[in-house]
């Protein structure tokens, strides 16, 4: 009984996050920390030139859904922006679309999503410390602000640098610099790996987009069906 009821409750969690949006109030950032940061939109990939830096704070977007059900992102906007206490309800959209369109810097596209989800894949799971999802978010600042004119996912890694280019950090004064460098440089290592469907993006156009692990994915459906299966042939015997 207990895992029929697992299995009821997680099909129920993959229902609800199948829906085409999502009401979510955002109570604040978690894990974070302070970055220097720089974006000009009309910066080619590898152009150095002068930059302005900004403190930002990087982190986990706490909200919450519902009667109280907590769920994390990270942000994949630089020029919009959430308020604590507020609600707001986005788009649940395909990784690819986010940032919403118009303005800049505009949908990823196939290609910084193949990035974005090879990221997820490596490190998400093991983010634990303010330092990782600092780290983090700033890695998804590179990939989905940088102006990449590369045809392929591999030759687009080439081209992310946190020095360079549209998007721009510096490394004194920021949190996670180095582990982000490190995250970016490891990207496409045997092979571009993806979470799938379990990665959703989200899209408001007055509000910052942001990408988000629903809670329970379909391998952990699948898993968990297995297991009834299991138990089921136990009781049989």
């Amino acid at each position: 009984m207990k895992i029929g009821s697992a299995i009821l409750a997680a099909l129920c969690v993959a229902s609800a996050a199948s829906a085409s949006s999502i009401t979510l109030t955002f109570d604040g950032y978690g894990l974070s920390g302070q970055n220097r940061m720089s974006y000009n939109h009309s910066r080619a990939w590898d152009a150095r030139g002068p930059a302005t830096f900004y403190s930002v704070t990087c982190g986990f977007h706490n909200f919450t859904y519902g009667s109280g059900s907590p769920r994390q992102t990270f942000c994949a906007q630089l020029f919009e922006g959430v308020t604590a206490g507020n609600t707001y309800t986005f788009d649940i959209v395909d990784p690819s679309n986010v940032p919403d369109e118009p303005g800049h810097p505009g949908n990823m596209g196939a290609i910084k999503a193949t990035l974005i989800q090879d990221l997820y894949h490596r490190y998400y799971y093991g983010v634990d410390t303010a330092v990782e999802a600092s780290a983090f978010q700033l890695a998804i600042y590179e990939i989905s602000h940088e102006n990449i004119t590369a045809a392929d996912a591999a030759g687009a890694v080439a081209q992310l640098s946190l020095m360079k280019g549209a998007f721009q950090s510096q490394a004194a004064g920021s949190t996670g610099y180095a582990d982000a460098a490190a995250m970016l440089a490891s990207l496409g290592q045997g092979g571009f790996k993806t979470i799938g469907g379990a990665l959703q993006g989200l899209t408001n156009p007055t509000a910052q987009d942001q990408l988000l692990v629903v809670p329970v994915g379909a391998p952990a459906i699948l898993a968990g069906l297995g297991l009834l299966g299991v138990g089921m042939l136990r009781r049989r015997k």
